[in-house]
């Protein structure tokens, strides 16, 4: 390699110049070609990171006169020091190359994306595979080096840009490629380009309000929205401009026909957490103006941005202040918001690969056409690094993962040991689907699965319990292979679910199937559910269930079905997830994937509440069971085990006896039985017990005392217990 003169590149930039014919190609362009520039038309320059070559040999180029190869110098390739930085130019008389080292920038990074004060704005992205880097700001563009690995970042470029900023429009080039900031905080609506933000400007006049109490993670009961669903329909109660808005969706007071509806029908449920689907900004519904669109938003466009729909005001800054507002307001209600996150894959490709193609696997495992590769550390650092903004700027309290299992299961548990570390007193729920979109992938038992959450403890993160919820209900979407629920159904699995899927032996290392039912070393790791989003609604499941069976869809037993399905969930160790709307008999029309169907299939009817009192009644009187006896809280592996018991008999009824007294329960006893089928003559242990909830009646059994033994309704749940 030929010595030159080293040149200090400061962090004040230089514009870029005009296009010149000469083209550099070499490893950091993939051999592509991009422009050198010009001042004199005679020097020809462009500034190249080279990395580590590529596979037919070490980091290398050529000089290309007219980007067709007919001239190119030097004869050979150039050969280059690996992970250096250097100007390259060529003078067009001689011929005569000249190759300087430039030292990299000493620009501080805290963070990538725009990091902005009153004083200037340092910008920085990720660009493993190439050097050409340049930034627009407000219309000028600016030259963008690369700058000395920090705070665990490498391969990135950074500039500091002075003036106050603040919703500056901006994008970068790589490449000379116009892409978003992968980081960005704001965008502007369909389109590349993101809004430097001070986001400090968007911080509620009155600050954040306590956060609601959760003393353990198994207290939670967990209750899924859509923010349009919620209250887009007219019988929700809520002003017309805020109905399937952020602020829709914590609007007070609001009624219909004397029943509560929307935050004020939540508070008066009792749960304890909203987990909301996907609010950032996606891709699909691309025009505000067409209010009928609908989305449930799995198409991600940019990962930290609040999606512009669901706010009242298309202003930047009220456009976050709305969603902060939300979250407030929650909290003043007693709820706390779990953040529906959807990193396993984008809306296209385009959102990343003109950065580099690294962000994304070989093979899709997502099932929608691509899926992002955390297995390269600053991808996982990316998810990371959102995770915490969501957490620190919006004040959340957990998130859900769309299709978790593509990732590992160790990068799951880094992501939530840097939160609880991050945000100790917090309590964070983080959970997420364990399987991927059907794909086959080679790094299976590496993934997330129930077979290898357990591993993961430390990490307070868990998962869906499929299995539960199949030993529940059956099949998802058709009314065939009914589940306990339907008089069908495998009791073991069963079983295994109500006790939050504890694993054999204490031993989160023993290697086990990777969805064995009995997977979790703490009941903190176990979702348990029917019915979410996805798939047919309970009550079509059911609706289909009668029609296969000729069973009449006004039968009042179809309302039993519902009752006995979510009576397990909400008296079963773990954490309990509602569906929204299952405690109204919400139904969908029988749409099993309703992901763009219109309101008319999606919205919350808020007449079910009246038609299906007797329903929204019972799920709230086990919920308030739950929430007041720590029995069915049970919150280690070492307390199931030791304090929970279950009895099978035959097929079709399952005894589960709590010693309750163990976790601090005023009962010292509970029995729960769950009858399918049936009725049943159960010979109770001795002793008087009293009679907390039978025959699918709200308040039913009236703590009655009973002693010696008890006819037990099939397709019902039963709670005895003794003071």
């Amino acid at each position: 390699m030929k010595n030159g003169f080293k040149i200090l590149l400061l962090c004040s930039v230089v514009a870029t110049s005009a296009s010149a014919q000469w083209q550099f190609r070499g490893t950091p362009n993939q051999w592509g070609s991009t422009a050198m520039a010009s001042t004199d038309n005679i020097n020809y320059c462009s500034q190249q990171q080279f990395n580590s070559g590529d596979a037919s040999g070490g980091p290398r180029f050529k000089i290309d006169r007219y980007g067709d190869w007919t001239e190119s110098y030097p004869a050979a390739d150039y050969y280059v020091n690996a992970n250096t930085h250097y100007e390259i130019c060529i003078n067009a008389q001689n011929k005569q190359i000249s190759v300087n080292e430039i030292p990299l920038s000493s620009t501080p990074v805290n963070t990538l994306g725009a990091e902005y004060d009153s004083n200037g704005t340092t910008f920085a992205i990720w660009s493993p595979d190439t050097s050409n880097v340049s930034l627009v700001v407000d219309g000028i563009e600016y030259s963008v080096p690369k700058v000395s690995d920090q705070n665990g970042y490498t391969d990135i470029y950074a500039v500091r840009i002075n003036g106050d900023l603040h919703l500056k429009p901006y994008y970068f080039k790589v490449n000379g490629v116009v892409v978003r900031d992968p980081y960005g905080k704001m965008a502007v609506p369909n389109a590349d380009v993101n809004i430097v933000m001070d986001m400090s400007r968007t911080d509620l006049a009155q600050g954040w309000a306590p956060r609601p109490a959760l003393i353990e993670r198994e207290d939670a009961i967990i209750y899924e929205m859509h923010v349009r669903d919620f209250t887009i329909d007219p019988s929700s109660g809520v002003a017309s401009v805020k109905r399937g808005k952020f602020l829709g969706m914590v609007e007070s007071g609001t009624r219909y026909q004397g029943v509560t509806t929307g935050l004020d029908h939540l508070k008066e449920l009792g749960v304890t957490h909203v987990q909301i689907l996907p609010f950032y900004d996606f891709a699909s519904c691309p025009d505000v103006n067409d209010t009928a669109c609908y989305n449930w938003g799995y198409d991600p466009r940019n990962f930290n941005v609040p999606e512009e729909r669901y706010s009242v005001s298309l202003d930047y800054e009220d456009r976050a202040r709305e969603l902060k507002t939300m979250v407030n307001e929650f909290h003043k209600a007693g709820i706390r918001v779990i953040m529906d996150v959807v990193y396993n894959h984008t809306f296209d490709y385009e959102m990343f690969e003109n950065i580099s193609t690294s962000y994304y696997t070989a093979t899709d495992l997502s099932g929608t056409g691509n899926s992002i590769d955390a297995t390269v550390p600053m991808v996982a650092r990316m998810i990371q690094d959102s995770l915490e903004y969501w957490t620190r700027e919006y004040n959340l309290d957990g998130f859900r993962f769309d299709l978790v299992g593509i990732f590992d299961h160790q990068d799951f548990g880094d992501w939530g040991r840097h939160l609880n570390t991050t945000f100790p007193n917090r309590n964070l729920l983080i959970y997420g689907e364990p399987w991927n979109g059907y794909a086959t992938d080679s790094r299976e038992p590496e993934r997330v699965r129930l077979g290898t959450i357990a591993r993961q403890q430390s990490a307070h993160v868990g998962v869906f319990n499929p299995k539960f919820r199949e030993a529940i209900k059956g099949d998802n979407d058709s009314g065939y292979g009914g589940g306990f629920a339907f008089n069908q159904g495998n009791i073991w699995e069963l079983d295994f679910g109500s006790r939050a899927g504890s694993r054999y032996n204490n031993d989160a290392n023993q290697v086990i199937d990777l969805w064995d039912p009995m997977f979790t070393t703490d009941p903190e790791q176990s979702i348990n559910y029917t019915s979410a989003h996805d798939n047919l609604s309970l009550r079509d499941k059911i609706l289909e269930w009668a029609d296969l069976n000729g069973v009449s869809r006004n039968n009042s037993y179809l309302k039993r079905i519902q009752n006995f399905a979510n009576g397990i969930v909400l008296t079963s160790q773990g954490i309990p997830f509602l569906h929204g709307g299952v405690e109204m008999l919400r139904d969908k029309n029988g749409d099993h994937n309703s992901y763009r169907s219109p309101d008319s299939v999606n919205k919350i009817d808020w007449s079910w509440k009246i038609t299906n009192a007797d329903t929204y009644q019972y799920h709230k009187d086990l919920i308030q069971l739950r929430k007041a006896h720590p029995g069915f809280r049970m919150n280690t592996w070492d307390e199931i085990n030791n304090n929970v018991t279950t009895i099978r008999y035959a097929d079709d009824v399952l005894v589960t006896d709590i010693n309750a007294a163990a976790n601090g329960d005023s009962w010292q006893r509970i029995l729960v039985i769950y009858a399918s089928g049936g009725n049943f003559n159960y010979n109770l242990p001795s002793g008087n017990w009293y009679v907390a909830v039978e025959k699918d009646t709200p308040n039913g059994g009236n703590h009655r005392q009973v002693s010696g033994s008890l006819t037990v309704e099939g397709t019902a749940v039963t709670v005895l217990y003794q003071p």
